[in-house]
């Protein structure tokens, strides 16, 4: 008697549950649609991809999942922030020794902002090898560019927030390097200062374009660059001269539906990624250094590691000229679309193309590794060498490394309070 009046139960529950879901769905698809909605998503979802779509396909979506673990953590620190030259580093310091997981989120949001950056140059590098920038797709990678423009500001106005030593004269060397442009760069410098000398006026800046004007040119940006992806699909590896493949051609030729299999890589490949950051958060952490002290210049102040290539770069030519080939390298990074006229996309077909871009790379990394090395002392090989401000080591004598002053040692090391 008992299971019979329970199962009349769960059958009227049942039957109300369905009406009520019923009488919402026939509520929405008055208004919106919904059918029309559902169906344009399940076509979107299910479209395939080329057959060439690989592991490397993942950095973009990685950079996407960065952005939004950025913009959590950002809110949670806004909570204790605070924007002045007198409170911003208290505040920092604050959030990691007394907020409950505070260390946790701080460390997230800085090494999260280096992961996304990285991400974001892997994602251009890959697009580039693979042609993905030509016809009809010129549209895309500029809008791309400009989201990278975007994520280095993120990067370039986040890092002075903590308002420690090390971001201070970073921030105050790279806005001297924006401020040495011709004709407009004194403008530039004290836009960006809101004055002659990174002061609080600065940090207040920063910290506005930091959090509003950024992330919403940034949503803006990456909304319409996932909607054109959508709408031309992943691009193939054929030449821009035939007409682009249907949905029945990719599916012919071994292209599998963008879900579930596609969309399970780019989860996997996002585990692993965020599980390795886990890893450094907990045996490298980020330390948060002396409080800023414009009367006190560190010796070997360098931006962070992803401007270091344009910055090493002025150490070798004329101040003026190179930023002007510098500035002109971005503009043909820009226009590439409409440089390369090539109609081939494979990297074996492109073999100018390809080898400049090989080259590119291999410059920006080891101007990377010049900048990191430059102004420190290390030991290679069991040999002590200096490394002036080009990279270029120099042999150390015993007996001239025991008389070397203690500034010798990079600033990294030498402001670490812990």
């Amino acid at each position: 008697m008992l299971t019979k009046y329970v199962r009349g139960v769960n059958h009227w529950l049942k039957d109300r549950l369905n009406h009520s879901v019923s009488g919402v769905n026939r509520w929405l698809e008055d208004r919106i649609e919904l059918s029309t909605l559902i169906t344009f998503i399940q076509t979107q979802l299910t479209k395939p991809v080329p057959k060439h779509v690989n592991w490397l396909f993942s950095f973009g979506t990685i950079t996407l999942l960065f952005f939004a673990s950025q913009f959590l953590t950002g809110l949670l620190l806004m909570t204790y922030y605070k924007s002045s030259a007198e409170s911003a580093y208290d505040s920092v310091k604050f959030v990691m020794e007394q907020v409950r997981f505070g260390w946790l989120i701080r460390q997230s949001h800085a090494y999260g902002a280096n992961f996304m950056i990285a991400f974001l140059y892997l994602h251009a590098v890959r697009v580039f090898f693979y042609g993905g920038y030509k016809k009809p797709r010129e549209i895309t990678w500029l809008i791309g560019f400009l989201l990278l423009g975007v994520t280095l500001g993120f990067g370039f106005t986040g890092y002075l927030l903590p308002w420690d030593q090390l971001s201070y004269w970073a921030t105050t060397v790279g806005t001297e390097v924006a401020g040495s442009a011709p004709v407009i760069g004194k403008y530039i410098l004290l836009t960006l200062r809101g004055g002659e000398n990174v002061t609080g006026m600065t940090l207040t800046r920063f910290f506005a374009v930091h959090v509003i004007v950024l992330p919403w040119l940034f949503v803006f940006l990456v909304s319409l660059h996932l909607v054109l992806i959508r709408y031309k699909g992943i691009s193939t590896l054929d030449s821009t001269k035939g007409p682009e493949k249907s949905v029945e051609d990719l599916k012919q030729e071994g292209g599998k539906s963008f879900f579930p299999n596609h969309v399970m890589k780019e989860l996997l490949v996002a585990l692993l990624v965020f599980t390795g950051m886990l890893i450094f958060i907990v045996y490298a952490p980020l330390p948060l250094h002396e409080k800023a002290d414009p009367f006190n210049t560190p010796v070997g102040v360098k931006p962070e590691w992803y401007f270091l290539p344009m910055y090493q770069v002025l150490k070798y030519f004329p101040k003026l000229v190179g930023i002007i080939g510098t500035g002109l390298v971005i503009l043909g990074l820009f226009l590439l679309p409409f440089l390369d006229r090539s109609p081939e996309r494979h990297p074996a077909r492109r073999p100018v193309a390809t080898t400049l871009g090989i080259l590119f790379v291999c410059v920006a990394v080891i101007l990377t590794i010049l900048g990191a090395l430059a102004e420190t002392d290390r030991t290679m090989f069991g040999t002590r060498y200096h490394f002036d401000t080009k990279g270029v080591p120099h042999g150390i004598a015993e007996s001239d490394s025991a008389a070397a002053p203690p500034t010798s040692t990079p600033p990294e090391k030498d402001m670490k309070k812990e």
